[in-house]
């Protein structure tokens, strides 16, 4: 009687999926919506009664090392994160990505571009657009009229 050996064969198969699984998981290139691409820094964007507010990811960087324009609408955060670790250093774990990155976000036609305000605390850079008066919400007072 010819006997195969089933179990290494079934071990074999769910190695084989595990590891086919870990290098999809690996390859991730941050093109799922809502996930950021790994030089793309991660934001939040909230509206408040008079403007718009962005929080930009940005631990590490220094100031000196970001840009910030709008051109056409666009709003474009670029700068890069540097390397601190120094030269002659044997690193033993780096999980870091230093590297340019950049951000670009269609802007609402209803901003004032030029009162946008921008400051970095914390790792986070805080960007604030103020919408136009002409796109918020205005109170009329009524008077009383003696008709």
């Amino acid at each position: 009687m010819k006997t195969t050996n089933c179990r290494f064969s079934l071990f074999d198969e769910i190695d084989k999926g595990l590891n086919h699984l870990v290098k999809e998981v690996l390859k991730h290139d941050g093109s799922t919506p809502g996930v950021p691409a790994p030089n793309v820094p991660s934001l939040t964007v909230y509206e408040l009664e008079g403007s718009f507010v962005i929080e930009c990811d940005l631990p590490g960087v220094n100031l000196e090392d970001i840009q910030l324009q709008v051109e056409n609408g666009v709003l474009e955060i670029s700068g890069q994160r540097r390397n601190s670790v120094p030269e002659v250093a044997k690193v033993t774990v780096n999980e870091r990505s230093y590297s340019d990155f950049r951000r670009k976000l269609q802007l609402s036609k209803d901003i004032d571009a030029d009162g946008i305000d921008a400051e970095l605390g914390n790792g986070i850079l805080r960007v604030t657009i103020p919408k136009a008066t002409s796109s918020m919400v205005r109170k009329v007072q009524v008077r009383k009229t003696s008709i």
